[in-house]
């Protein structure tokens, strides 16, 4: 083409192709989930990376790039680590793309990160912090003890991220540590020229357009995910096909403002084995307006609640604790088709008047008040059990909320149709760089490399660990529990020392609250119906005399500080009065004490009551009892850990169960070309 003839650079400016970028998943099959899961159990390789400390090569090679970075002066004056830093991003970008920088060109950035830091936050990271950077930036879920500094080792990797041109959500568990976090290090972003911003589940429509096209975004996982859902809704007009998808944006025919997000680059999950675990498969819907009650008319779901009363259990279902189900029988089918005979509705097609009856089944027997729900100005909230927290803007879906809300004999609520629904798993799966940080990642690192493909890395802690574990004390009944937790907070209080109590629900928690005012100890209770004041009874945890009862893990992601006072009389003591479904949840809780090398003690007092054996098989119960008068309370833990062995692999099953069901989903609705 002549000189003359071609076009100017305005006319050959095309739109992105990757405008919205995001890993594209291609869906399992069965064979793969065997394969994985046998590999998972026979190749420990290829779960965990080796441990990283203070002896890491690569600490070595931080240091020699700092001085050298020193000698040339690069770190003198005021903003110099910001500019050097700043002119390594076309190395960066580079860099990222072929996978990760190497160590030379790390070590250096981590380096200047260092100053930068310093000069911008008045803090110097730890090295254990820049290891952390490390393992995420090669895309790991890095273990990190609490109290290590979590959230700054976010925020410096989420930097270097943004610095090479990706953009990072940086996934908090709250909005309230989205916006702690963010204004702790807006100071280093800026320094750094980078834009940083929030979405929280109240932000304009419009502030969100802004905040998704800062570099770096704190938000609650849950908020990004609906987030994620009106995009994908909006676009259900759009070709199904990604060749289709681009010839579309080539000719300008959907407006970009009908995006909220520009896409999936990259996440760092905190407490990412609660988002990408414990939660993975809970369905997140995004529900239209237009048919109230999915179709279903009000009295027939009170009919088929009433149709609920008349079946035994045992004999017309089963219930299955651990998962949260309940199946019936044939013997229950049978009486349920002739308790429908003659009718002329819904009710009179098997399959609505089995689902509608399973699921009051289910609101009766497997979700109790106070440890899955509460009820608050006539609604019913749900509280998340791994966390303790209320989500008022959650509901359970195919009709569950309302039967349970007829169980509480409450006015329903409406059952929307369905516009769009994902899970954490499905989601998170779509992130083109996903890592994430926990304190308890290694006993799910099966999972992470089955499910994600993420290998776990563990960071050695800064300083010893100087906690105390006390014998295991087990009681038969959960009043003598009671009773035992009040006598020993009451000795520690008035020594001075602060207590934690950590409870299984909402309910443990309220008779936790009873024992301890029988006493007349002053307490605080933590759980999801004191969520607004979180922060601040968090904040006075670890003072001296406080006593404090929290429900799982309530406060999680909050340092519980100690005072000079308190450390001197021997730390935090945290009581541990039942065992949770998975024993990770009891690791978190048990690491809220002995922060950075600090003292503690770990007090376990548990109850052949506690619903984890409560609900073991009966055989499993009868055992633990007799294990605990004929050899005592070891011998009843021992029996204990493995009703909770036995409950943890029940939920992965269940896990793998409805991985299954949405596989078998989406080959049944392929033809769509559309997933969610």
């Amino acid at each position: 083409m002549p000189p003359a003839a071609r076009p100017t650079g305005a006319e050959l400016r095309l739109p992105r192709l990757d405008e919205y970028p995001e890993r594209r998943v291609a869906p399992s099959t069965r064979f793969d989930d065997i394969a994985l899961k046998a590999l998972g159990a026979v190749l420990p390789l290829g779960l965990r990376s080796p441990p990283l400390g203070a002896r890491a090569p690569l600490l070595r090679v931080v240091r020699r790039a700092g001085r050298r970075l020193a000698d040339q002066g690069a770190l003198d004056a005021s903003g110099a680590a910001a500019e050097a830093l700043r002119s390594r991003r076309p190395a960066l970008v580079q860099a990222l793309r072929r996978g990760a920088p190497r160590r030379a060109l790390l070590a250096e950035c981590l380096a200047l990160l260092r100053r930068v830091s310093e000069d911008t936050l008045g803090v110097s990271p730890y090295d254990v912090q820049l290891l952390a950077v490390a393992s995420l930036l090669r895309g790991e879920v890095c273990e990190m003890r609490t109290g290590e500094g979590k959230s700054l080792a976010a925020a410096l990797a989420a930097a270097l991220m943004a610095l090479a041109g990706r953009p990072v959500h940086v996934i908090t568990v709250n909005d309230y540590l989205a916006g702690r976090d963010l204004e702790e290090h807006r100071a280093l972003f800026e320094a750094l020229g980078l834009s940083c911003a929030m979405v929280t589940e109240t932000t304009p429509t419009e502030a969100r357009h802004a905040a998704y096209g800062a570099d770096i975004l704190y938000a609650a996982a849950k908020t990004v995910v609906f987030d994620y859902l009106r995009d994908q809704s909006a676009g259900r007009s759009r070709p199904p096909t990604r060749l289709s998808a681009k010839l579309v944006r080539l000719t300008g025919e959907r407006p970009e403002a009908e995006r909220i997000l520009r896409g999936l680059p990259a996440a760092i999950v905190d407490e990412a084995d609660s988002v990408l675990i414990d939660q993975a498969v809970t369905p997140f819907i995004l529900a239209g307006r237009e048919v109230a009650l999915g179709g279903l008319e009000p009295d027939l779901l009170q009919q088929a609640f009433r149709i609920s009363a008349g079946l035994r259990r045992g004999r017309d279902h089963l219930v299955r604790p651990g998962e949260r189900r309940v199946l019936l029988t044939a013997e229950g089918k049978r009486r349920l088709r002739v308790a429908c005979a003659g009718r002329d509705d819904l009710l009179a097609v098997p399959a609505i008047q089995q689902h509608l009856v399973t699921q009051a089944l289910a609101a009766r027997e497997t979700l109790q008040r106070g440890r899955d729900y509460i009820v608050e100005d006539g609604k019913v909230s749900v509280v998340d059990e791994a966390t303790g927290r209320r989500m008022p803007d959650r509901q359970w879906s195919d009709g569950l909320h309302q039967m349970v809300e007829l169980h509480e004999n409450l006015d329903m609520t409406e059952m929307r149709a369905t516009t769009a629904r994902i899970s954490f798993q499905q989601f998170f799966a779509r992130y083109l760089h996903l890592c994430g940080m926990t304190g308890t990642a290694r006993t799910a690192a099966r999972e992470l490399w089955r499910v994600y493909g993420l290998r776990v890395r563990r960071i050695r802690p800064r300083r010893g660990d100087a906690r105390r574990w006390e014998r295991v004390q087990v009681v038969a009944t959960a009043e003598a529990r009671w009773r035992a937790v009040a006598n020993r907070a009451a000795a520690l209080r008035v020594r001075g020392v602060p207590v934690l109590i950590g409870t299984r629900c909402i309910a443990a928690s309220e008779a936790c609250s009873r024992a301890l005012a029988a006493q007349d100890i002053p307490h605080e209770v933590l759980n999801a119906s004191s969520a607004a004041r979180e922060a601040a009874i968090v904040a006075q945890a670890g003072q001296v005399g406080r006593v404090t009862v929290a429900t799982n893990m309530a406060g999680r992601g909050t340092d519980i500080r100690l005072s000079p006072e308190a450390r001197k009389l021997g730390g935090l003591t945290v009581v541990l009065t039942g065992l949770h479904d998975d024993r990770r949840i009891d690791l978190q809780l048990c690491g809220r004490c002995g922060r950075q090398g600090e003292p503690g003690r770990v007090l376990r007092l548990l109850s052949l009551e506690d619903d984890l054996i409560a609900s073991a098989p009966p055989l499993l119960y009868r055992v633990a009892r007799a294990a605990l008068w004929l050899g005592g309370a070891r011998a009843a833990f021992a029996v204990m850990r493995l009703a909770q062995a036995l409950r943890s692999a029940a939920q992965s099953r269940v896990r793998d169960r409805l991985r299954a069901d949405k596989r078998r989903r989406q080959q049944a609705l392929g033809i769509a070309g559309v997933e969610e």
